[in-house]
């Protein structure tokens, strides 16, 4: 764990990329959306990006690649892709650049990344069911996080574009969950859920207790979307050691050992969603 910066060190008069109304929308919402802020050739080079990452085989030890398993059909489809910074050099150069300076900005402090993730939902993919992030980041006792999406391909209704509910993270609660780590279901019903959608070059953050959701891909294209996960350095940094722990308790399939159940895994690493 890397020492401690005091806060005390940063302030809005230091931000490097927002402004004062947009980090106490924030801080209000739980979320905040910026339209197309990424520079030029990352945005347009995500696609490509993504499908290199898509192509590469199944590796123990390197690069995490989970899947789902189509409902017609029973074939495996590919759900996400972990682990993968180390790898692709301009998403390593994006992530530890830009995206740690905006986040910076919304912590008010110096940002660290903690886990990064593209997650593939395929026409008729299964959609994420009402879920907070904050249940799966429990294992280091870190309570204050935020992830960026960085859509690939539209975000949109018909494409499970991602809904938020406003304003809850306030309460820095975890909401009383179903057997699979979704929020409960008549819990979820009485929240107010707001659709955002998303294109390339748009960066949507949201706090790690926002309960957030997306639906079935009824669209004809599959929707890639890229999440980079943050936390405020003075708390530590733990990515390497968050791999380490998910490959221990929820790896992918190529690492699995057959005779283990990896059920108490998934409920930390494999919170709502469609993941096998």
């Amino acid at each position: 764990m890397l020492a401690k910066i005091p806060k005390s060190l940063f302030s809005t008069s230091s931000l490097r990329y927002l402004t004062k109304e947009q980090v106490k929308s924030y801080e209000e919402e739980g979320y905040l959306v910026i339209k197309d802020m990424l520079p030029r050739q990352i945005k347009e080079n995500l696609p490509k990006l993504s499908s290199s990452l898509e192509e590469l085989p199944e590796t123990p030890g390197k690069w995490m690649k989970y899947y789902e398993v189509d409902r017609k059909t029973g074939k495996r489809l590919l759900c996400r892709i972990e682990n993968f910074l180390p790898y692709s050099a301009e998403l390593k150069d994006i992530a530890y650049g830009l995206i740690t300076d905006i986040s910076s900005d919304l912590f008010g402090e110096q940002a660290v990344i903690y886990k990064e993730k593209i997650n593939f939902k395929f026409p008729q993919g299964n959609g994420f069911n009402a879920h907070q992030d904050q249940p799966a980041f429990v294992s280091f006792g870190i309570d204050k996080l935020l992830t960026v999406l960085l859509p690939i391909d539209p975000n949109t209704r018909t494409s499970g574009g991602l809904d938020m509910a406003r304003k809850l993270h306030q309460e820095r609660k975890i909401y009383s969950q179903n057997s699979d780590g979704a929020i409960r279901t008549d819990i979820e019903a009485k929240m107010n859920w707001i659709p955002v959608d998303g294109n390339a070059g748009d960066l949507i953050f949201f706090d790690s207790f926002a309960p957030h959701r997306s639906d079935i891909n009824i669209s004809n294209f599959t929707r890639r979307n890229l999440y980079l996960t943050y936390n405020p350095l003075s708390l530590g940094s733990f990515r390497d050691r968050y791999y380490e722990e998910k490959r221990r308790l929820f790896p992918p399939e190529c690492e699995r050992d057959p005779t283990k159940d990896y059920s108490e895994g998934a409920k930390v690493f494999n919170v709502a969603n469609p993941i096998k």
